[in-house]
């Protein structure tokens, strides 16, 4: 078997996301547990991921995969990796894993949107440390609401696991489950997703900096 060597950019994405999100799930639910089998799950997720990327790569014409690809990518790996599995064969949500790719995902873009912030302000680094913590607590990453135009009685992110979920089909050729996975459809999603959200971000940082100096002035 080759061996599996992870390119930094997966590290950093299981080091600063994936790893917690999983332990929080299983810890937030005794229902819950990380499957395991001859390979272990941050293997198997990563392996998956460096062939999105890769093929995501192929398609493009020099230059670096930006955010939106690299969370479809992400996105795209956790579905067909299903790392989310019933503990002792308990029943749990059949769209478990569409969720948590979904959930990985806006949280590679919550990263960069929060260095996107941070950054140019050019606080001390305990200043900076402060700010951080703070809006990772309390920021999540937010759905659009469905149009009143549009008639339809899910939600957003409803549809969205409900598209994620179908892309795993049965291949009567091969006699096998297979992915229907466009990372570039995905892509576009996650871009009007963070576009949604950098206002909400931008007015949580104004209520915490209006708070700091409140606190000051008294």
């Amino acid at each position: 078997m080759t061996y599996y060597h992870p390119s930094d950019t997966y590290k950093l994405l299981w080091d600063q996301i994936l790893e917690e999100l999983l332990i929080n799930i299983c810890n937030s639910n005794q229902n819950y547990c990380i499957r395991y089998e001859d390979v272990e799950i941050h293997i198997e997720i990563g392996r998956k991921f460096e062939q999105y990327r890769a093929k995501a790569e192929s398609q493009m014409v020099g230059g670096r995969l930006d955010r939106h690809k690299l969370a479809a990518c992400l996105c795209g790996a956790i579905l067909e990796s299903r790392p989310l599995t019933g503990y002792q064969g308990r029943r749990i949500n059949k769209k478990a894993n569409e969720i948590f790719a979904i959930v990985s995902g806006l949280n590679v873009l919550k990263c960069y949107m929060l260095t996107d912030l941070i950054k140019p302000l050019k606080l001390p680094a305990d200043e900076e440390q402060k700010l951080k913590i703070y809006l990772k607590e309390h920021f999540d990453m937010d759905f659009p609401p469905v149009s009143d135009n549009i008639r339809d009685n899910r939600s957003y992110r409803e549809n969205m696991e409900n598209a994620l979920y179908r892309c795993r089909q049965y291949c009567p050729q091969t006699e096998q489950v297979c992915y229907q996975f466009d990372i570039w459809a995905y892509s576009k999603i996650f871009y009007h997703l963070e576009l949604f959200n950098r206002p909400r971000l931008r007015a949580l940082y104004d209520s915490y900096n209006n708070k700091k100096k409140e606190s000051a002035d008294s």
